[in-house]
């Protein structure tokens, strides 16, 4: 401010005599030259100002830069950690260990069920030395159908959970391209197998779809578009901070961790067998009530009245090119329709969901009939011979369950022409 001050006289000692003395000062402030100014100081005026601007200008360049910094150090760095503290889900060599178990005649210990198993499958079967006779192709409802429960073949059951229609083109481009295609394979086809993508609210599938993809072009089938099917959840899971201060609580509470087990059980992990099948640990047993299974079946049904399941003729049309694609390989197929627990079925009865399931099980039947194929299960468990207590919720039974199934399966040996255990080459 110090350029623009007036100077002025202030000894007058007369009003008049001021006034005069301010507009001598301003009068001769109007006529100084420019160049009076001091020389250090023409021309800074601009430069300073430009300068100025630079560096307010520059400052909040710098604190986005390093803010949009730190945003994607900290999102890469829940990336990472939620591989760190989930690998079995999110790591495909954390499926190594499991495998080098397997192959060694061992089980493994896992947290959770939830974890990338088809690539497991995947590994497991590049591994294998011999092709069993039997595959079960199908999702958790067959989780505990361990080779015991087949007396007369050896049985692998290659199921995977939340199974779609892309997943049986998926396993069985998984059994070509590692030389391992059975002589018989169970076929399962529950409520929502043939789901459109669009009404989809899981993602555990998005693993398969690479291998979907390969046996759809073997069969000339025209593919999902790359849109609808990209992994973009699976993506989305892992970027959750949530997740993640879920998964560093239990791996530091944890009794114990992911590890190889030659043990039939655990105190506190799951436990994954060489046959494909699973344990559950004893926490679990315990916490599986009849109570609780009434529970889930209960709140199931009421969620599942009005919802039937739907249909993609896209799926179906897939789904049949791919049987003649076994049947011309050799595979003797058996279709299968996985039971429900009898609270859920009677409490789900005259709704649209039971007519949903009225209509896949035709859908099922046309199918085995185009194919000259067997089927045997069933939705209702009445038709299985399966009670309430043979459930842990309203769809997953336990092995006194599915024994009744299998030997269903097991009773069809003469028209598929099954080599029993013991027999020359079994």
């Amino acid at each position: 401010m110090s350029e623009a001050t007036v100077q002025v006289d202030w000894s007058a000692v007369k009003t008049a005599d001021m006034v005069a003395s301010v507009r001598k000062s301003l009068l001769s402030r109007q006529t100084q030259p420019q160049n009076a100014l001091p020389a250090a100081r023409r021309g800074a005026g601009p430069a300073v100002a430009r300068r100025g601007m630079a560096r307010a200008a520059g400052q909040p360049i710098i604190y986005a830069t390093a803010l949009a910094g730190l945003i994607i150090a900290g999102i890469a760095g829940v990336w990472t950690a939620n591989t760190a503290f989930l690998p079995e889900m999110y790591d495909d060599r954390a499926m190594t260990p499991v495998v080098d178990a397997f192959s060694g005649g061992g089980n493994y210990a896992v947290f959770d069920l939830n974890l990338n198993i088809r690539k497991l499958r995947d590994q497991h079967l590049a591994r294998m030395t011999t092709t069993p006779d039997t595959m079960i192709l199908g999702a958790s409802h067959w989780q505990e159908a361990h080779s015991g429960l087949m007396k007369r073949t050896r049985m692998y059951n290659a199921h995977v959970h939340r199974d779609y229609w892309e997943d049986m083109l998926g396993m069985a481009e998984m059994l070509v391209r590692n030389k391992r295609l059975p002589k018989q394979m169970i076929i399962s086809i529950r409520d929502n197998l043939f789901a459109p993508v669009g009404s989809r609210k899981d993602f555990l599938w998005e693993p398969g779809i690479p291998y979907y993809r390969a046996m759809a072009g073997s069969l000339g089938i025209e593919k999902e578009s790359l849109w609808k099917t990209l992994p973009y959840q699976r993506f989305k899971e892992r970027f959750s901070i949530s997740l993640l201060l879920a998964n560093v609580a239990r791996w530091y509470n944890a009794v114990e961790r992911p590890h190889p087990t030659r043990q039939a059980g655990n105190q506190t992990l799951d436990t994954l067998l060489p046959d494909g099948s699973i344990l559950w640990s004893v926490e679990h047993k315990r916490f599986f009530t009849p109570e609780r299974a009434e529970r889930e079946a209960l709140d199931f049904a009421k969620r599942r009245r009005d919802d039937p399941p739907k249909i993609d003729p896209r799926g179906v049309e897939a789904f049949d090119r791919l049987l003649t694609f076994l049947q011309s390989n050799g595979v003797d197929v058996v279709l299968a329709n996985p039971p429900f627990n009898p609270i859920f079925y009677e409490r789900v009865r005259d709704s649209a969901y039971i007519a949903g399931l009225a209509r896949i099980e035709k859908l099922t039947r046309d199918l085995a009939d185009a194919h000259g194929l067997r089927v045997i299960g069933g939705f209702d468990p009445a038709k299985v011979g399966c009670d309430a207590g043979m459930f842990i919720d309203a769809e997953h039974s336990n092995p006194a369950c599915l024994a009744k199934i299998l030997a269903e399966f097991e009773a069809l040996a003469p028209p598929l022409r099954l080599k029993t255990i013991g027999e020359p080459g079994s």
